[in-house]
Parts: C-alpha cells; sequence; structure tokens
C-alpha cells in the first residue's frame, strides 16, 4: 500500500469519526445543489490579526476535497436547518478545504 492510499484512507476515516454530519452545497449561480457532503462545522472561528489570534463571528466547515472540489465566495452549504454563506476560502492543502461562513438563518 503506497502513501497516496494511506493518505486517503486516514483522511476519509477522520472525516468520518469527527463530522458533524453531510451537508448540501448550491454554488451562487444557484445550479443543482449537491447533497451528501460530510462536513467539520466549527463555531467562534479563530483567525490571525496583527494583534495575534482573535476569535469570529464566523463559522468554519471543512471538508473532503473529494467530496465537492471547488466553491465559490457566495456560495451556500445547508446544514442542520442553518444557511452558511461562503466568504472566503481559507485553507486548501489539496485534500481537505476550510470556509469562513456567515449564519444567514
Amino acid at each position: 500500500m503506497g502513501w497516496a492510499s494511506m493518505r486517503d484512507r486516514m483522511l476519509r476515516t477522520t472525516v468520518a469519526v469527527l463530522n458533524d454530519g453531510c451537508a448540501t452545497y448550491q454554488d451562487p449561480a444557484g445550479s443543482v445543489p449537491i447533497g451528501g457532503v460530510e462536513v467539520l462545522v466549527d463555531y467562534n472561528l479563530q483567525m490571525a490579526g496583527a494583534e495575534g489570534l482573535f476569535i469570529t463571528d464566523q463559522v468554519g466547515i471543512t471538508w473532503r476535497k473529494a467530496s465537492l472540489p471547488s466553491t465559490g465566495r457566495g456560495g451556500i452549504f445547508t446544514h442542520c436547518g442553518k444557511r452558511y454563506v461562503i466568504e472566503n476560502v481559507i485553507a486548501d492543502d489539496g485534500h481537505m478545504i476550510t470556509a469562513a461562513c456567515m449564519v444567514t438563518s
């Protein structure tokens, strides 16, 4: 078993164990929603600023890139009856993506 397959198995296992459920994603253009995206939801997202770390009112949504390869500003995740609008993708290591989102409902 090679490194890539071990890494992919580790990421699948991590998301399966730590996920907060599945979400639906809709891009800003309103195309057909993509359902069943396993997400990790982090409230009170911490960001780095000029004076160090600070807590924001944004929510971090993290998912496997294999499940949803690209998103855009204004895209919407729906999870547990709430809508999260993507403001900015803050991390993308090629395998996992995290977006800073605002709750709209």
